[in-house]
């Protein structure tokens, strides 16, 4: 038995109309996920890292979840002179990235456990949350286990003024 044309052209068009839906449902997918990842104000590689980045809420930091924290702005000198969050430590993401900042972050680890003899937990922030999940993933990649405050110091100052900072987190 000898197939015509048109069966062969049937035959072969089967497969377009299921891989026209996929694709399509793929590139609507990319444009949902692209349009997330703007209004988070994030690239989409490092809006996708954060879905598996450990992340802490303003509210729950400032609950008292955490008792012994160490935090770490990962945002530039200058933007770190104009505000900062209570007495958290300046390690820039340029020095993480570069293993300087690396260090420094243990440095700072080894010196918060000698004077206060807990283990503390880091947590990254920066404007929005981009640059600390970056951070996160560079300490992460070379063993350390830190957290990234959801929203920066962006949320942060939405709850809470500078006066209110050390109030805010010694009272954990």
């Amino acid at each position: 038995m000898q197939t015509s044309d048109f069966q062969k052209f049937v035959y072969k068009r089967r497969y377009l109309i299921p891989l026209a839906l996929v694709g399509s449902l793929l590139v609507a997918t990319a444009g949902v996920l692209s349009i997330a990842a703007y209004q988070h104000q994030m690239s989409l590689p490092v809006y996708l890292q954060s879905f598996t980045t450990p992340q802490i809420s303003v509210e729950e930091l400032a609950s008292g979840k955490l008792k012994s924290i160490v935090l770490i702005d990962v945002r530039s000198p200058e933007e770190y002179a104009e505000d900062r969050i209570a007495n958290s430590e300046l390690v820039p993401l340029a020095e993480i990235e570069g293993e300087v900042g690396i260090q420094r972050v243990k440095n700072i680890v080894e010196s918060y456990e000698k004077k206060h003899r807990a283990k503390p937990t880091v947590v990254l922030y920066c404007t929005s949350g981009m640059r600390s999940i970056k951070a996160n993933r560079y300490l992460s990649d070379r063993g350390y286990q830190a957290i990234t405050l959801t929203g920066g110091i962006t949320a942060w100052r939405k709850q809470f003024t500078r006066s209110q900072d050390l109030q805010v987190l010694s009272a954990k």
